[in-house]
This record gives C-alpha cells, sequence and structure tokens, in this order.
C-alpha cells in the first residue's frame, strides 16, 4: 500500500499494511525537525513518515479580536456580540475561482507522491465561538439565541458552497476544525448541541461527499452519540486525559476511525524511550483490526522535544505493521 491507500483503508474502518502515521505541524517545527529551509510538503513527509498532508486555506474565518504573544496569535474576543455586528462577517466569495486556486495547485502537487491529501476547514461551530467570544455566545444562547443560529447559518451556507467546490478536485478527505469542548466537558449542554448546532452542521456534512474527519479537542463524551450522527469518517484529536482511547475503541471503534492520543506532554517532557512505549501502547490500545491514525493529541507542538517527535514517528513503523504483535 502506498500512503494514500493506507489512509483510506483506515478511513473505511479497514486494516492496512501499516498503522498511517498522520499529523498538523507547523512550518518552524518543519524547519527544526528538517535542519534546514527550503524543502517541499512532499519532502518532509516522506523524512518524517507521515502519510497525508492537509491544506489551511478553506476553513472560514472568524471574526474576532487577536492578541499576540512570543510569536503566536491568540484569540481575546469575538467581535459579533449583536445583530448589527453581523455587517463585519465578510466571508471570500465562493464563486470567485481563483478561490480556489490553492487548492488546484495544492492537489497537482501531490498527484504522484502517493500521500493522502486534505483540506482543513471550519463548517461553523468554531467559527460562532470565536465570533461571539465564550461569554458572548454564553449570553447570547439565553438572551437572544436566534442570533446564535443567524452567525451559524452564515458559515454554513459559506461552507456548503465551499464543499460543493471542493469535492470534485481530487481531494482524498476534508477536516473538519469545530472545537466545542473544554477539557471537563463541552461549551454548551447536550441539549443545545442537539438542537442548535447538529441540525446546521449535518447540512455541511450532506454536501460533502468526501470522507470526513471531525477535529474537536477537549472531551466529547457527553455529545459523543449525538456528535457521530453527523456520518464523519473520523474523529481527532482524543485528547488525554479527559479522553481515554481505550475506552473509544471498546465503544466506537466499529463505527468511527480514531486519530492521534499522543499526549502533548509525553512529546515536551518525557525521554524518547517514554514516547516510544506510549506509541506502542496506543496501537495495542487502537490499532486492531486497522480504524486508527496514528498522531498527537492535537498537533505537533513548537515546545515539543525534536528527539521525542522523531522517536514518536521511528516507533509507529516499528509497531504498527500488520499483523500486529505487542504482546
Amino acid at each position: 500500500m502506498n500512503s494514500r491507500e493506507r489512509i483510506l483503508a483506515v478511513l473505511s474502518l479497514k486494516e492496512p499494511d501499516q498503522v498511517p502515521f498522520a499529523d498538523t505541524v507547523e512550518h518552524s517545527v518543519k524547519e527544526k525537525l528538517m535542519g534546514r529551509r527550503g524543502f517541499t510538503e512532499t519532502e518532509f513527509a516522506r523524512a518524517l513518515g507521515l502519510d497525508a498532508v492537509g491544506i489551511d486555506d478553506y476553513a472560514a474565518p472568524i471574526f474576532c479580536r487577536t492578541q499576540e504573544s512570543r510569536g503566536r496569535e491568540y484569540v481575546v474576543d469575538g467581535l459579533i456580540k449583536r445583530e448589527r455586528d453581523m455587517n463585519l462577517m465578510n466571508f471570500p466569495s465562493t464563486k470567485d475561482d481563483c478561490f480556489y486556486d490553492s487548492a488546484k495547485r495544492f492537489v497537482d502537487q501531490h498527484s504522484n507522491d502517493g500521500l493522502g491529501r486534505y483540506a482543513k476547514c471550519r463548517w461553523g461551530i468554531s467559527g460562532v465561538l470565536y465570533s461571539m467570544g465564550v461569554t458572548g455566545l454564553a449570553y447570547a444562547l439565553y438572551d437572544h439565541p436566534g442570533l446564535v443560529e443567524k452567525i451559524l447559518d452564515r458559515y454554513v451556507e459559506w461552507n456548503c458552497a465551499v464543499m460543493e467546490r471542493l469535492n470534485p478536485m481530487g481531494f482524498d478527505f476534508i477536516m473538519d476544525y469545530d472545537n466545542i469542548a473544554f477539557k471537563n466537558g463541552p461549551f454548551v449542554s447536550p441539549q443545545v448541541f442537539r438542537e442548535v448546532f447538529i441540525p446546521r452542521i449535518k447540512l455541511v456534512a450532506n454536501v460533502c461527499k468526501l470522507p470526513w474527519v471531525f477535529h474537536g479537542d477537549g472531551d466529547l463524551r457527553m455529545i459523543l452519540d449525538d456528535l457521530l450522527t453527523l456520518g464523519m469518517n473520523c474523529i481527532h484529536p482524543i485528547e488525554p486525559p479527559c479522553m481515554n482511547m481505550l475506552e473509544m475503541k471498546f465503544k466506537y471503534g466499529r463505527r468511527v476511525c480514531l486519530w492521534g492520543n499522543i499526549d502533548l506532554n509525553t512529546l515536551a517532557y518525557a525521554q524518547p524511550e517514554e514516547v516510544k512505549e506510549e506509541v506502542k501502547q496506543r496501537i495495542k490500545e487502537a490499532g486492531q483490526d486497522g480504524g486508527y491514525i496514528l498522531g498527537s493529541a492535537n498537533s505537533l507542538p513548537d515546545y515539543g522535544r525534536i528527539e521525542n517527535i522523531w522517536a514518536m514517528a521511528r516507533a509507529v513503523k516499528l509497531y504498527g505493521q500488520y499483523p500486529l504483535h505487542l504482546d
């Protein structure tokens, strides 16, 4: 199998030849890992052993105030507090062919390298959260739920149009980045999630004709059964310690592929041998019969130890060959 075939196999809950390895990596981390500049995405993926590469250009914009700290930009608060603020919600034109040029170039660049190709999107939940702010969203759900629905509808309408164009372009899957939970549970009640968010996000999911991955940090357990009604093929990143991989595999492993769960603290503070053991354990817990993509519990962090990231990359090749023999 090549990487693309391997990724598509596990997204279909089939057993591949090797546990796939995929992750999001900031460019500064890529340069540290490569020890140089001036390399292609294919060269980097091959060096680290990644089975998929992604493009960020199709995540819907968020409308918020930001603040820079130590070279990184953080969301401070949302700008959409009342209905008149919705005038600030300006999205790129979905009818402009030039908007899709980067997608076409990306697919062409990776047409012959055998890697899985995906586009990162933001279908609406995170858009509402960041554009309103946590406090603004909480008040609006109580005082003016119609405003939340209108903002979400804007995101859904835009994403449906984008998905219509991305479907036939040659991507292998879509990743929807839509955080909806803290480490201690979802930021809305299961009832609100079920009544407000699920029906609207399902409209985008129905337009998407490709396999797709739901990315959501934090503890999803209270809403996971409702979430799975959207019909995604994979859940990412199964963040520890609030999400337990063994429990997820037992309860949901026959319904959906699982991706991630290597603790960022392990990558940042442990020794390479400990990273190796954690990779082995995750493959043992989730890799049986396929349906598992190894990766970090979010993305490869810039504070991670470079030797630990390499240890993870080597360990998945060492322990991830099927049939698995990890006892």
